[in-house]
């Protein structure tokens, strides 16, 4: 095969009104220009958009429609008899025209589309394709959506006119058979010279990449065949040598064959030689639990939804998806989900490279229908169906391609879902299927056609086998909803189906945005969401703190994470979890759910390696029922390995200490153990007497586990606390729990007060939440306020002034701990907003950036001739918790000792935000309501 790229300018016309078939365009020579492969939005075609997108980035030069691409294609005289074909490698539904005659249309979006001219004679020809990126018969789920990927208008990737020979090879797919040590490959042999020729094809190993140990070099062979004039399926197994290489995510080897076909007819001779990569994997399962060439595998996956700010589509070099999927596997995953959509040939190879394993969907977001039913519609079926079969034979011999669902949380017909999973297993046995991510959500149960199921619960209520939901799919979870510990995991909860259950979409724990990213998107994007954002928090007075609440908030999501990425893997047979997300989602309302940014860059929350203590294939985890304890108590954790590498392991001791700064508390290594391969296996019990004459209490103390003799290590902090601990006020100072009368008259007269007001004589507040914001703010409360439910209450963590002497006698960082926990969810963060704006909690609660009040969950004074601090936590009625008791004795020391606010408020400023009684009309900063406009098709 002869391959010419048509890569460089084409001509170029768009087409408003979509009159271009009609007045014959093709007949036409178009007179703008265009660089390919790009996009319309790349090379500025189009009106400027001078909207500012709040629910996702702004596309600088949108196009929704037709545009036409022309351009001359010159067919060679040694091409002559030869069939000619056009290959387009990734666009949205396109038709083509050569000279006056169309050739047809196709309407993949995952797929590359193939044209079929048969010869040519040799000589110039007008080449022009006509693309209309509003045509679809779906949706398109995130193959489309302004969300991630935009729903551009052009042609990616490879342009090609290839001349082809008369008898030749296509469609060769490769199916490794590992128990056997071979390959069966199944191809199409294409005769059109009219006459039965006879053929030997030849196979042979031309290449193996990837780090291998000693193994067989296969011989040559060779097979006879009668080609018969049109087309016919070939059917050929080859042997790969008694010592074969395995494609695993650990070591990802590659083999690369070379098929010639011979042929000769009437006394001319045809030659076509093709290659095809795979590699040797048989990706199944065991039970509840994957396995890759019989060893088990545990996901740790993320979601993506190529999402690409600088370019609005996916990349179409290998080199970039290898920079990508390099980052991702640096913190640990192991598996990518792609949400309703399906990467190109590029990121397929990357993955086969690093050993990723990729799970794609069908382009949809809707319900199914069998005919017959009311809202059956037959051009819709059609399109999912061929395009899922486009998508087999397109990507089906990459290894990393390893499972595949029918899209994101779908409805409908099971039964349609059941016989589109069946036709595609008879069609290619190469991968697990499942009917979608999170189908029928709202009352899960298990599909007996799926291998595998990726589900949010796997029961009606509290079924839950993920740590975090919205307030609009109640219960919440236990990071949200359950006095925090190491313990919680999922084994309960997982039914009797025999198949691996998948966390769906885990985590979703946002953090406030980072102005400075705005200069990032120097593309097709702009990030004019984040510009309105800065500028609502300009207006709110707080700009300033920006750079604070985003470091805050990102310190807080970093501690969500961990615990949720631990349950599951402390949950025996699990199969996986896949995040939402590692990186930041741009669109539905703008999700800023990623230690990484919307480009995969870190956002400065935490390290790779300190990431891959609690995400990676071998983790140390630490079971205890609590974070805080008093001198005295025992600090008691059962110590596991989760063991998810290549091998099994022999003689393994963790060599664990608890230590405060550099003072061991206690040290020790646990008995040497065998750990099997895929196991989560307990290690050892650790008691630890918190009486230790070296324990400073209050104060922090960090335990670290460690595997004897490797790098494989994990840390946990807890605090420890006096177990005798005075909150009595001293004389000069006086504890109120309203604003009444008599506080008044105590601050007038110049007394110190400490006010923890009851809960319910607060005038202007938000109810305390200790975990960030799940997903993004204005879009689940759009979707809670139109069912009539309770919005979230929308905060984002904490923002301490560690050094006030306030929290002289309670340690903590700048941001949420665990230690908060009990003193956030027990409080109503007080509404500052009328407030000077100079005016700064000494701990302030992060509001998110459509709201952007100001709040306040201690804040300090001088009102009056006296000194007032506020506690908006009610730490009288939590006097169980010994976090509680130290943060107010904290106070009471701190208001007793040099107590002198240095900001001033009068009684009316109080009143508005602490006098129940008092009529105030709150400020709010809060935007439009955001829906989803990916969601649904239906």
């Amino acid at each position: 095969m002869i391959i010419e790229s048509l890569a460089g300018t084409w001509r170029f016309c768009l087409d408003d009104s979509k009159q271009g078939i009609e007045r014959q365009y093709f007949n036409e020579k178009l007179q703008d220009d265009i660089q390919l492969p790009g996009t319309t939005s790349e090379n500025k075609k189009g009106e400027y958009n001078n909207a500012k997108e709040i629910a996702h980035l702004t596309e600088v030069y949108p196009l929704i429609g037709y545009a036409w691409y022309q351009r001359d294609i010159v067919i060679k005289d040694e091409w002559a008899g030869k069939p000619i074909r056009l290959y387009m490698e990734r666009t949205r539904v396109s038709q083509v025209w050569i000279g006056e005659q169309c050739h047809g249309t196709q309407n993949s979006v995952s797929a590359p589309h193939i044209y079929e001219f048969s010869a040519m004679k040799p000589g110039t020809y007008t080449l022009t394709v006509l693309v209309d990126n509003s045509g679809l018969p779906i949706k398109g789920g995130h193959m489309t959506s302004p969300d991630t990927q935009t729903n551009w208008n052009g042609l990616l990737g490879r342009l090609e006119i290839q001349a082809m020979e008369q008898i030749r090879l296509d469609n060769i797919q490769a199916f490794p058979d590992v128990a056997n040590r071979s390959v069966r490959l199944k191809f199409d042999v294409h005769n059109d010279t009219g006459f039965a020729a006879d053929a030997h094809i030849s196979i042979a190993l031309s290449d193996m990449i990837g780090e291998r140990a000693s193994c067989d070099r296969p011989k040559e062979k060779t097979t006879l065949l009668q080609a018969v004039p049109g087309k016919q399926t070939m059917e050929v197994s080859y042997d790969l040598g008694k010592e074969i290489a395995l494609w695993n995510e650990f070591n990802p080897v590659l083999y690369r064959l070379n098929i010639v076909l011979e042929a000769a007819v009437i006394g001319e001779s045809y030659r076509d030689e093709q290659s095809v990569t795979f590699g040797m994997r048989q990706f199944a399962t065991e039970g509840t639990q994957f396995t890759n060439n019989g060893s088990k595998v545990f996901l740790r996956g993320k979601h993506d939804a190529l999402a690409f700010p600088l370019t609005g589509y996916a990349p179409m070099t290998v080199e970039e998806w290898v920079r990508v999927l390099s980052i991702a596997k640096s913190y640990g995953i192991n598996h990518y989900r792609f949400h309703t959509c399906c990467p190109p040939e590029a990121g397929f190879m990357a993955a086969d490279m690093l050993g990723v394993y990729f799970e794609p969907e069908l382009p949809y977001w809707g319900a199914f229908q069998e005919p017959g039913d009311e809202d059956y519609d037959e051009a819709r079926a059609e399109y999912l169906r061929s395009e899922g079969l486009r998508i087999l034979d397109a990507y089906g011999n990459h290894p990393s391609f390893a499972l595949f669902t029918l899209g994101n949380e779908l409805h409908g017909s099971r039964p349609a879902m059941s016989a589109l999973l069946k036709e595609y297993r008879e069609h290619d046995n190469r991968r697990l299927y499942a009917e979608g991510a999170n189908n029928y959500f709202w009352a899960p149960s298990f599909s007996e056609e799926s291998d595998f199921w990726v589900t949010m619960r796997t029961g009606v209520g509290g079924s839950i086998v993920r740590a975090s939901f919205s307030h609009a799919d109640l219960p919440l979870g236990h990071v949200q909803a359950s006095y925090p510990s190491t313990v919680v995991d999922y084994r309960d909860n997982l039914p009797d189906a025999p198949i691996p259950i998948v966390g769906h979409e885990i985590g979703q724990f946002q953090s406030f945005p980072n102005f400075d990213e705005i200069d990032k998107y120097t593309g097709v994007l702009e990030a004019r969401n984040f510009e309105v954002f800065r500028e609502r928090l300009q207006h709110a007075g707080m700009l300033s703190q920006a750079d604070d609440f985003f470091k805050a908030s990102g310190q807080l999501a970093v501690i969500c994470y961990r615990e949720e990425i631990e349950a599951a893997l402390r949950t025996p047979g699990f199969g996986g979890f896949q995040l939402l997300d590692l990186q930041d989602f741009p669109g539905q309302g703008t999700a800023l759910v990623g230690v990484l940014d919307a480009f995969m860059e870190s956002k400065g929350f935490i390290e790779p390696e300190r990431w891959r203590e609690f995400c990676s294939d071998i983790v140390l985890l630490a079971r205890f029922p609590r974070y805080t304890y008093t001198v005295g108590e025992h600090f008691e954790a059962q110590l596991e390995m989760a063991n998810y590498g290549g091998i099994a392991l022999e003689d393994v001791q963790l060599v664990w200490s608890l230590k405060q700064g550099e003072r061991f508390i206690g040290n020790g290594v646990t008995a040497a153990k065998d750990v099997g391969q895929g196991v989560l296996e307990f290690m050892g019990t650790i008691r630890i007497d918190l009486s230790h004459a070296e324990i400073e209490a209050p104060g922090k103390l960090e335990l670290e586990l460690r595997w004897k003799g490797s790098e494989v290590t994990n840390h946990y902090p807890i605090w420890v606390y006096p177990a005798d601990v005075d909150t009595n006020p001293a004389d000069s100072v006086h504890i109120r729990r309203s604003l009444d009368e008599a506080t008044c008259d105590l601050l007038a007269g110049g007394g110190r007060v400490l006010l923890i007001p009851d809960q319910e004589q607060l005038t202007s507040h938000i109810q305390g939440f200790f975990a960030s914001d799940f997903w993004c703010y204005p879009m689940f409360r759009s979707i809670c306020e139109g069912n009539n439910a309770a919005p979230a209450p929308g905060t984002l963590g904490l923002l301490c002034d560690e050094e006030h002497p306030a929290f002289k006698a309670f340690p903590t960082e700048f941001h949420s701990n665990w230690q908060w926990w009990p003193i956030v969810m027990n409080s109503h963060s007080l509404i500052l907003d009328e407030w000077p704006d100079t005016f700064r909690p000494v701990v302030q609660v992060i509001d998110n950036f459509e709201r952007n009040h100001k709040l306040g969950l201690i804040v300090e004074a001088r009102v009056g001739k006296g000194s007032l601090l506020v506690c908006a936590s009610d730490l009288i009625g939590q006097q169980d918790k010994p976090e509680a008791r130290q943060l107010l004795h904290s106070l009471l020391e701190y208001a007793a000792a040099d107590f002198k606010p240095s900001e001033e408020l009068s009684f009316e400023q109080l009143r508005a935000v602490l006098d129940p009684n008092a009529a105030v009309e709150r400020q709010s900063h809060r935007g439009e309501a955001v829906l989803n406009p990916s969601y649904p098709n239906e």
